[in-house]
């Protein structure tokens, strides 16, 4: 073979490698969850969860029938859940609101549906109460539910997006008891 074809050819090769790696589909694609889009009193259905959000409030003071209270900026959301097919393992095991690139966690302190036994056709209700700060309440935020907890990459998500400046403030609220359970 002649030396300028072994050249043109592997220029070829090199630009062609170079075109794999600008097309190939990074991390963000490969691992991303399967995201379920849920809606304000509408079901949706997850690989493991099924969840209404029946009502989401920003308030000022928060508590619970146990006695806990807390003032400040909470955004409280009253839902359902119930398992999709197994009663095993099955929980609320995340539960996050993203607000401008900060991800804030359903507070444990209150009584909360966070890691709640779930059972298969078995309806839970109860609360979430994510404690936020004053400048977030004017912003967009996405509540992601999942039954894994920690790391959801791969996995089966639940999403809610909301515009904080639009939602109904209260300056108290109890939060709904947890009802229901599956084991």
């Amino acid at each position: 073979m002649r030396p300028w074809a072994v050249w043109a050819i592997g220029i070829t090769l090199l630009v062609a490698a170079w075109g794999v790696t600008k097309v190939t589909p990074g991390p963000e694609f490969t691992e991303a969850s399967f995201v379920t889009e849920a809606r304000l009193g509408e079901r949706a259905v997850g690989s493991e969860l099924i969840v209404t959000v029946d009502d989401v409030v920003l308030v000022t003071t928060a508590s619970d029938r146990r006695g806990w209270t807390a003032k400040g900026v909470w955004l409280v959301v009253d839902l359902a859940l119930s398992a999709k097919t197994s009663e095993e393992r099955a929980l609320l095991g995340t539960a996050t609101l993203d607000v401008d690139g900060r991800t804030y966690r359903a507070s444990e302190r209150p009584e909360s549906l966070l890691s709640e036994p779930l059972g298969a056709g078995i309806t839970t209700t109860g609360s979430l109460a994510f404690e936020l700060p004053e400048e977030a309440t004017g912003s967009e935020a996405t509540i992601r539910f999942a039954s894994k907890a920690g790391d959801v990459r791969l996995d089966s998500v639940i999403e809610m997006t909301l515009d904080l400046a639009e939602l109904p403030r209260e300056d108290a609220r109890e939060l709904r008891p947890t009802v229901g359970g599956g084991l």
